[in-house]
């Protein structure tokens, strides 16, 4: 499968070529960047060529910047690299830039001049491309002179950084923003310098770079097409078709909303060509195209034709695994770019509520509630392939007690960044006990990377804690919901609209210390497991799913009661509390009724969409962009046990309905990330993000790659674009936690292994002295037009002996699919008769196994034993060694004489006699009818 690419995406690409210029006439540049600068204080490397350097201030902090106001200018000011540098033919020019404010009298936010030949002044032999104060793009030749073009350009919001890049090749200046191509006009002759300005304007650069490229970046343009950038379709159109802007997996629920369609009105899917793919009718505003399962990724559209018009989406893209594919680094890159200090445990000024660390000590704004460490350790344990491979090697972690091996896989550094800092800091806040307890549940599957003392000082710290009632330590301004920490009680707390204190939050907690008591061998294992139960029981007895306070108006955490019910009921079906598995039921019934709606959107209550304002929660509106992301978890894990087979299908398409919501499906059509159509920090192919970023605040997140900003507020629905931007914007680990989770529990839900025989049926056991062929559905398609590899464990399980266990690779069968397949030798595996052969991926609650027994023989499905084509009406059962009664009696071997056969099977009667396999009459049929089968034997 081949991914998507499109303009935004260029980026990545260009900034890969950077060597060569091919001009003759100019100098010539090898692997050479002619010029850097990171705008620091002084402006080294600048010169003023209007002004003064003195103007341009520079600001230090996360990261540095120079900023010049000229609002109360009569004149630009403009500066130019010092020494004057000379361009070649080809070349790119990026920069990092931010309008802060616009002044009055024809301002000129930005002026990037190219091919400055004169840098005398700005009005001299240059190109320049701009950004007017009223919005839009233009180039112009030279500053204050021609227009060559003007058209529109992506919003720019004040205050919020974008990229630029000018490059150009193949003689034609092209210019982008934010990855989208808004300007391509023939370039002037080569040569000369670069400079910007800035006019009646506050404009911030972060900085700057031009390079030499080798050769003509693909996608860029090879003809001067003006000033003719256009916005993304808007929602606002006529006939608006709103979907998963990135694209949809292959095997999931496939959805989009038509909100000004009527029943009946008609869809199609067009690809690129234009030819129709697919059709189908829309039907309460929403359009379903689940059955459409294309062998190629597109880029598609879909087109809405009836009374309100014609309406065609954005492109969009399908393949297998397609959400993973573009998410999962993202999310693991959100969580190692928002630790506390920027990763340096060593850095000066750290501890409790810092000016890098606020309200947490492990993630910046953090906060006690926002189970980092769980939820990295669930999206591990459910797809552990994906991310076993997955390092960001630019990543700094300095000041650790303990050093970790090179391979380990950034979310194991990430897990245990948060546990040395829980631990180094001695927390006992209620939840952050909880936090700990799931590293100790899960080390045996981290103990490859990360030192058993780090585990054993957890240990010897969290049990003594455990009914500690005290969390005086690092407790949040905002732990609302007055309780003790003492996690033996049973809690019959519920926590606000903050999602600060979750019910059922330490279910899965007391499971993780029970099972760690047990392999401890400690007496009081007994005692977690009671909590758990209790805990548990409580809910089912209390909790009232009817009232919005226990489910959506526990806003990111609202996974966690659910999650923690299926939980216990994955790993102690039989211990769990008495109508746990109704309650889950009973959870998801009400989530399908509040979802039905041209969304698929859980709605607070009947009346209500969003959550209300809640204590911190400020607005009218508040931000519930977590509660959004996080809800493919519960729904998803409440579909794993619900007995109802349409009660599961439904509860899995609202909770892909929620992931196409963050990706775009909704009444505004912008992704969750303000980011998110940029290749650095943003997901491939969306086309229109979240309408601004928060600047600064607790967790400092803009520009961290993967943040979720925004959703949809309650005024938006059901259908209202034009309310714009309003309510409160900001980025929240939190959010992106509860992102992890729902990211999990997908997985979890397309992920099954099965031993197989040669034609890719499901075997039920294996003949002793052949190969396992084993087979894993998983969401693993990661590479786009490459084939994916991952491995399984085997397990074989004899009477008298310890368990061995073999890792067995498997390959993907097609870069379609979500199957990979493996076999494993029959001397490796060294099965025999008797054993059990164990197939699992997976870790902890997420495993999933599949078990055979080994045989003597292979599968015999006759119900009856035939000799000689007569059926003798003699059960054909099977022995403990797996073989039949018509196998015993080697009926099909190649026998030297018939008397030879009668003699064998006059003897083995007998066996079956003493086996208890057959009866006297039944060994007198066989003789019998071995007897009369003249044609076996020579």
């Amino acid at each position: 499968m081949r991914a998507r690419i499109t303009a935004r995406w260029i980026v990545a690409a260009t900034a890969a070529a950077t060597v060569l210029a091919t001009a003759p006439a100019l100098p010539s540049f090898a692997d050479t960047t002619l010029f850097s600068s990171g705008f620091g204080a002084g402006l080294p490397g600048w010169r003023a060529v209007v002004g003064s350097l003195d103007e341009w201030v520079t600001t230090a902090g996360e990261i540095e910047y120079a900023t010049v106001d000229t609002r109360a200018q009569t004149s630009g000011r403009y500066i130019t690299p010092d020494p004057e540098l000379t361009l070649p033919e080809t070349y790119e020019l990026t920069a990092r830039v931010r309008i802060d404010a616009i002044g009055d009298s024809s301002p000129v936010p930005l002026s990037v001049l190219t091919e400055w030949k004169d840098t005398s002044g700005p009005r001299l032999q240059n190109m320049a491309f701009q950004i007017p104060g009223n919005g839009g793009a233009r180039m112009v030749r030279p500053v204050g002179g021609a227009v060559l073009c003007s058209g529109a350009a992506p919003q720019l919001f004040p205050g919020q950084w974008f990229d630029l890049v000018v490059r150009r090749a193949a003689g034609v200046l092209a210019v982008e923003i934010d990855g989208q191509r808004v300007a391509a006009v023939a370039a002037d002759p080569a040569g000369g310098s670069v400079g910007v300005g800035v006019y009646r304007s506050k404009v911030s650069f972060d900085w700057l770079d031009v390079r030499a490229l080798d050769a003509v970046p693909d996608g860029h343009p090879r003809q001067p097409t003006g000033c003719d950038w256009s916005a993304p379709p808007d929602p606002s159109v006529p006939q608006p078709v709103l979907v998963n802007q990135s694209g949809y997996n292959l095997d999931r629920p496939k959805r989009f909303t038509a909100p000004r369609a009527d029943d009946g009105d008609a869809f199609t899917i067009v690809d690129e060509s234009g030819t129709v793919r697919y059709a189908g009718t829309i039907s309460g505003g929403v359009g379903d195209f689940t059955a459409f399962r294309p062998a190629d990724a597109g880029d598609f559209r879909i087109v809405v034709t009836g009374a309100a018009g014609r309406g065609e989406s954005v492109p969009f893209g399908i393949g297998a695994s397609w959400l993973e594919r573009v998410s999962y680094e993202n999310a693991i890159a959100f969580m190692a770019g928002t630790r506390c200090y920027f990763g340096r445990a060593d850095a000066a000024g750290t501890g409790w509520d810092t000016s890098q660390c606020r309200w947490s000590v492990m993630w910046r704004d953090g906060d006690t509630y926002s189970f980092e460490i769980p939820t990295l350790i669930d999206l591990f344990s459910a797809n552990p392939a994906a991310f076993t491979g997955l390092r960001l090697p630019d990543e700094v972690y300095s000041g650790l007690r303990y050093s970790l091996p090179p391979d380990t896989p950034e979310i194991v550094r990430l897990i245990e960044w948060g546990v040395e800092m829980l631990l180094d800091n001695r927390v006992n806040h209620t939840l952050w006990k909880e936090q700990l307890a799931a590293f100790l549940r899960a080390y045996p599957d981290l103990a490859k990377w990360i030192p058993v003392e780090l585990y054993r000082e957890v240990r010897d710290y969290l049990f003594p804690l455990w009914g500690e009632e005290s969390h005086d330590r690092f407790t949040s301004a905002y732990d609302y919901t007055p309780h003790t920490a003492d996690l033996f009680q049973t809690y019959t707390q519920v926590g606000t609209g903050k999602g600060e204190f979750p019910p059922g939050h330490s279910i899965r907690a007391n499971l993780d210390m029970y099972d760690v008591a047990r392999r401890e061998g400690r007496s009081d294992a007994a005692a977690y497991l009671t909590a758990a139960q209790n805990n548990a029981a409580w809910i089912v007895a209390n909790l009232d799913w009817a009232d919005p306070r226990t489910t959506k108006g526990q806003r990111q955490s609202e996974y966690v009661t659910v999650t923690g019910l299926v939980n216990f009921l994955d790993r102690y079906p039989e211990l769990a509390p008495a109508g746990t598995k109704e309650k889950i039921e009973e959870w998801a019934q009400v989530a399908v009724d509040r979802s039905a709606n041209m969304w698929d959107f859980r709605k607070y209550s009947a009346d209500r969409w969003t959550i209300p304002t809640f204590a911190g929660g400020g607005a009218e509106d508040p931000n519930e962009t977590g509660n959004v992301a996080g809800f493919a978890a519960p729904a998803m894990a409440a579909a794993s046990v619900v007995d109802d087979p349409a009660l599961a299908q439904r509860l899995r398409e609202i909770a892909v309905a929620h992931v196409d919501n963050i990706f775009g499906r909704n009444p505004v059509g912008r992704h969750a990330s303000y980011r998110a159509p940029t290749e650095q920090w943003g997901f491939e192919g969306v086309e229109r993000g979240w309408f601004s970023e928060y600047q600064g605040g607790a967790g400092l997140l803009q520009g961290v790659r993967g943040v979720l900003d925004g959703s949809p507020k309650n005024v938006h629905y059901p259908y209202n674009p034009a309310a714009g931007n309003v309510g409160h914007t900001e980025g929240w680990v939190s959010f992106n936690t509860a992102w992890n989770e729902s990211l999990a529990w997908l997985a979890a839900d397309e992920t099954a292994v099965r031993v197989i025989d040669e034609g890719g049926a499901t075997a039920d056991r294996l003949v002793a002295g052949a190969p396992a062929r084993v087979e894993l559905a998983a969401p693993l398609n990661l590479t786009a037009g490459a084939l994916d590899r991952a491995t399984v464990s085997v397990r074989v399980d004899r009477d008298g002996q310890a368990p061995r266990t073999i890792e067995v690779p498997v390959t993907q069968t097609a870069d379609t699919e979500q199957t990979f397949r493996g076999q494993i030798a029959a001397d490796a595996l060294d099965a025999q008769p008797g054993d059990t052969v164990t197939v699992s991926y997976g870790l902890g609650a997420f495993q999933r196994t599949a078990a055979v027994r080994v045989t003597a023989c292979p599968k015999d499905s006759a119900a009856t034993v035939h000799i000689g084509g007569r059926d003798t009406g003699v059960p054909n059962t099977e022995d403990a060694q797996g073989c039949t009664v018509a196998q015993r009696l080697k009926i099909g071997a190649d026998w030297s004489s018939h008397v030879a056969f009668l003699l064998h099977v006059l003897a083995e009667a007998v066996r079956l006699l003493d086996d208890g396999l057959i009866t006297p009459a039944q060994a007198v049929r066989l003789i019998v009818a071995a007897a009369a089968s003249g044609g076996i034997g020579r």
